[in-house]
């Protein structure tokens, strides 16, 4: 029985030991998200949807839906030709968790600066992206991602 325990240890502990070899979801995942503000940095768009898996999906922060990563690229070359050009994408802070062996998701809070608008600078755009991230093949992609930004709280209720 010792032995069998000392061998079912030593198994969990040499699986242990693979799985944080490779870094686990964390780094992959973590590594394309560098990706991801890398190719914003360029305004490129094929780039950017490079890490999206062929049916992965996107709802932008204004509503736009694009299923598919030819929509994802076309989604992000719109964005990257006007209002996003020149712009500067930096994740403030970063959470993911593994939630199955081949899921994971992450949560970062980033903020866009250097929009123009016809008018004018805009202020920095603050907001959450939540992604799903699958792996397929040995790599890692965005299964759905849905950038949000949050409303203010509301005011106090008025007394009756």
């Amino acid at each position: 029985m010792k032995k069998i325990l000392l061998g079912g240890l030593a198994l969990l502990v040499a699986a242990t030991g693979l799985w944080a070899a490779d870094g686990g979801p964390t780094a992959a995942v973590h590594a394309r998200g560098q990706e991801f503000t890398a190719a914003w940095a360029k305004n490129d768009s094929q780039a950017l949807a490079a890490i999206w898996a062929e049916d992965g999906d996107l709802i932008n922060p204004f509503g736009r839906v694009a299923k598919g990563r030819a929509e994802v690229e076309k989604l992000f070359h719109d964005e990257q030709t006007t209002v996003m050009k020149g712009t500067t994408f930096n994740v403030l802070s970063e959470t993911i968790r593994e939630i199955a062996p081949d899921t994971a998701i992450a949560d970062w809070d980033s903020e866009i600066t250097g929009m123009q608008s016809p008018q004018g600078a805009l202020p920095p755009f603050k907001n959450h992206v939540t992604i799903v991230f699958v792996k397929k093949n040995g790599q890692w992609w965005v299964a759905a991602a849905r950038p949000e930004a949050y409303l203010p709280p509301p005011g106090a209720p008025k007394p009756m």
